[in-house]
């Protein structure tokens, strides 16, 4: 987990401005632009997830519980609430959290080994496994849920609700412009 700090002094803080100054004047020398807009973007979404991430795991850091995790909960939560009894693969489950199949095996192994899922055969086919949230699972997403998105909504409170609404838009047009490159690497 990477820890993030305030500056301890005006020293510190002009100090740190100073290697980031020196930095862009580097990016700028060696891609012989001074356009550094998206350069700008991607670190501080980078910086922005980061810290997110520290914040996160600082204020819930006793439930042994990633961002992530929650999620996985969460949407295993919503389908619980349908009623089918179906459950989710986990090949679903990789393409909801955009994961690879290591990353989900891991996050599933994570939560299974704390009792907050559990996997059971397809009766269809005994090749697949389905998702389903335990009882224990199920009451962590009902206590845990409302006080995140409280928590979240508090540490944004900074922006104005028009602030809000058009940084979420713009993100939007961003993750939606970097898809479309994605698919056009493969």
């Amino acid at each position: 987990m990477r820890h993030f700090h305030s500056f301890k002094s005006e020293e510190d803080r002009a100090r740190f401005e100073k290697m980031h100054r020196q930095f862009e004047k580097f990016i700028v020398d060696i891609s012989g632009t001074d356009d550094l807009r998206g350069f700008h973007l991607s670190n501080l979404i980078h910086r922005a997830a980061n810290i997110y991430d520290a914040i996160y795991h600082q204020h819930n850091g006793e439930l042994d519980i990633s961002g992530p995790r929650l999620a996985i909960l969460i949407r295993l939560y919503i389908e619980d609430r349908k009623g089918t009894g179906a459950g989710i693969t986990p090949t679903i489950m990789s393409r909801f959290q955009n994961v690879g199949k290591n990353t989900i095996s891991s996050l599933l192994n994570g939560l299974e080994e704390q009792g907050l899922l559990q996997r059971e055969n397809d009766p269809s086919d005994r090749r697949i496994f389905r998702l389903k949230i335990t009882d224990k699972g199920r009451t962590l997403v009902e206590d845990l849920a409302p006080r995140q998105v409280e928590y979240m909504n508090m540490l944004t409170a900074d922006l104005t609700d028009e602030e809000s609404d058009q940084l979420i838009a713009l993100l939007g047009k961003l993750v939606y412009s970097l898809q479309t490159h994605v698919s056009s690497v493969r």
